[in-house]
């Protein structure tokens, strides 16, 4: 009887972790089925030799959760000279690290109405300085999370890291309401919580 409840138990876990990893790969081509479409009239612009027209590339940029895409994609036909430079900042990026990981459809799953960065978090991790944004952000109206203004974060960030790497982070809790918990305090656990991971 005990190896017929043990062995449920693991095809339980197993079919868990399944699921899991199936649905984060489902969430993923679902937003980037929202992402493509805003990217392709200017990758077969550039694939067939044309410029796109002027402001093109500006107004997909401004959409934090296609920005880190845009970029690779003019990374790829070598024209990253046509990125925005006020887009290459830590806190551009760490602004659309943040909003496309809301969307995932096992998270918030939709953008913010509102986001604001609030304070920029420096730590000492491993012996590097590393830095994390912290934002406040506001769901639309009828959103399940609420409309209170919510604190989110991304990082880490180092020195000399080529713009958009892949290397930092990126999360929320709609727990976490600003005004009631210190951004230093979201970073702190933030950092725990990673290391904890790392560690096990």
């Amino acid at each position: 009887m005990y190896w017929y409840i043990a062995g449920g138990v693991v095809v339980v876990i197993v079919a868990f972790l399944w699921w899991r990893v199936t649905s984060v790969q489902r969430g993923a081509r679902q937003l980037d089925r929202k992402i493509f479409p805003l990217l392709d009239p200017i990758g077969a612009k550039l694939g067939a030799g044309e410029h796109p027209r002027e402001g093109e590339i500006n107004e997909v940029a401004q959409i934090p959760y296609a920005r880190a895409y845009l970029h690779e994609m003019l990374k790829h036909f070598e024209r990253l000279d046509l990125f925005p430079e006020t887009f290459r900042s830590e806190e551009a990026q760490a602004e659309a690290n943040l909003v496309y990981w809301m969307m995932h459809p096992n998270e918030l799953q939709d953008s913010p109405e509102q986001i604001e960065l609030i304070e920029s978090v420096t730590r000492k991790i491993e012996g590097g300085i590393c830095r994390f944004y912290v934002f406040r952000y506001k769901m639309p109206e009828s959103h399940w999370a609420g409309n209170d203004w919510l604190l989110g974060l991304s990082g880490p960030f180092t020195d000399n890291e080529p713009p958009y790497s892949g290397s930092a982070g990126a999360f929320s809790r709609c727990k976490d309401k600003h005004g009631e918990l210190d951004p230093c305090e979201l970073v702190d656990w933030f950092v725990g919580m990673v290391g904890a991971k790392i560690e096990a």
